[in-house]
């Protein structure tokens, strides 16, 4: 098996296991817990955690909150329809993010996007970048699209493609319960399997619970285009760890306690601010940007996790690459997803959960 082989990573899965609609009880989702060193696989339920793990877990969860990124409005002057996604926000009314129109763009297209009062927001491209992920516009607007409300909750387009309408609380629906910081363009998907009863029940136990930052870009779900993963150019996300969450893991790492990730965002961000080689265990806090690809063809040296919760991801997805990683062997890997196959979970952003244990 060629480790750096993409199509080494793929398998099948039918259409009728991705979940297009969240269940109504977020912590019923089904939970398949993989047993790293003893390589057993058992069946589970999430809101069964509190009984599943101990105090010797730190639970560590992104914060981030998904935005209304899709903003629908039209050219300035032609009336032409215009789509913008939004990236990044750059400064007060900059925004970086896509765009899909009839015309070509360039710097000085102007647009415009409709409020629900009948008023409108007005933008100017500024820039233009030739990116990897296709070409990145630079828009200013004349007011905050977020805080107006105006864009469209950006599913992804498995999702969209399996919906008769959306419900008027989607946002929500998609966000997790403990997300405060607001950037991402899709959902931390793992923290989504969380309730306050369910994580006061874990604390209650004697877990600890943190919080970081990553918001979640395109690039998280930018398939791998080329044969050998030595080819692929891995995406950027912005990412911050309070000086106070920081010394908080230090502490309980350095006594001995293990850090379990919920979803593969943390995952990229303890480990991508996780000192290499450093003695004792030092998390660094701050703000930087984590491009930290990590799959099986490169043997990882894994410094900060010690066990993950995610989701079922994509064939050929860097995610899927990372969760093989950590698992330890690719074949178990594919095992596992076959077994999550045949026992009928539900996979993507409204789909079941994955356990992975350090036992």
């Amino acid at each position: 098996m060629d480790l750096f082989k993409t199509s080494e990573y793929s398998f099948h899965l039918p259409e009728n296991l991705i979940a297009a609609e969240p269940l109504e009880k977020r912590d019923h989702s089904r939970l398949l817990i993989v047993h790293k060193q003893s390589r057993t696989i058992e069946h589970r339920f999430v809101h069964e955690l509190p009984e599943i793990l101990d105090s010797r877990y730190i639970l560590v969860a992104n914060n981030t909150k998904v935005i209304r990124a899709r903003l629908l409005g039209e050219r300035l002057g032609t009336g032409g329809k215009v789509e913008f996604f939004l990236l990044k926000k750059l400064e007060t009314g900059l925004w970086s993010g896509l765009m899909k129109t009839g015309a070509r763009v360039q710097p000085g297209f102007q647009f415009r996007v409709p409020k629900s009062d009948g008023q409108w927001i007005n933008a100017t491209v500024e820039a233009r970048e030739e990116t990897t992920s296709g070409v990145i516009l630079t828009a200013r607007f004349s007011e905050d699209p977020v805080r107006a409300n105006v864009g469209e909750v950006p599913l992804p387009p498995y999702i969209v493609a399996k919906r008769k309408a959306i419900s008027a609380d989607e946002l929500k629906n998609y966000n997790t319960v403990f997300g405060t910081e607001e950037g991402s363009v899709a959902a931390p998907t793992a923290g989504r399997h969380f309730t306050p009863e369910l994580i006061e029940r874990l604390k209650a136990q004697g877990i600890q619970w943190e919080e970081l930052t990553l918001h979640v870009g395109l690039g998280t779900f930018k398939p791998v285009s080329t044969s050998d993963l030595r080819e692929h150019q891995m995406h950027e996300e912005s990412v911050e760890i309070l000086p106070e969450v920081a010394e908080r893991i230090n502490r309980a790492k350095r006594v001995g306690k293990k850090i379990l990730a919920i979803g593969t965002t943390s995952t990229r961000t303890l480990e991508g601010r996780t000192r290499s080689g450093s003695e004792p265990f030092e998390l660094l806090s701050g703000s930087s940007a984590v491009n930290l690809f990590i799959h099986p063809g490169k043997e990882y040296p894994w410094k900060a996790v010690d066990a993950m919760l995610t989701n079922f991801h994509l064939p050929e997805s860097t995610l899927l690459m990372m969760v093989a990683s950590f698992i330890g062997d690719l074949p178990f890997t594919l095992e596992v997803y076959r077994v999550a196959i045949e026992q009928q979970y539900r996979f993507y952003s409204y789909g079941d959960a994955m356990l992975i244990l350090d036992q």
